[in-house]
């Protein structure tokens, strides 16, 4: 797997074409909390999926104490609530 350097203008670029696809279905004024919630919901995504793949590689394939030990987490993700569900559902 190779590593490619993201840079902020790659970051800025994908958020703010992720923002249009607000624009005109959402009211201005409640905009950023739009935005927010999904920024938020795809930073605990993205904590929860590398807390997993640590436990994954520290126990092997045990997926029942993996999940036991994901309830411990600070937030606890159920599959269908993580961004990546949410994206595949949205439309």
């Amino acid at each position: 797997m190779s590593e490619t350097n993201i840079n902020q203008g790659q970051i800025n670029k994908a958020v703010w074409r992720a923002c249009d696809t607000f624009r005109g279905t959402v009211d201005p004024s409640i905009y950023k909390d739009y935005v927010l919630t999904m920024l938020f919901v795809k930073y605990l995504s993205d904590v929860w999926q590398d807390h997993w793949d640590a436990y994954q590689k520290e126990h092997g394939d045990h997926p029942d104490l993996i999940r036991e030990l994901m309830k411990s987490e600070r937030f606890v993700l159920p599959p269908v609530a993580n961004f990546y569900s949410l994206y595949e559902h949205r439309h």
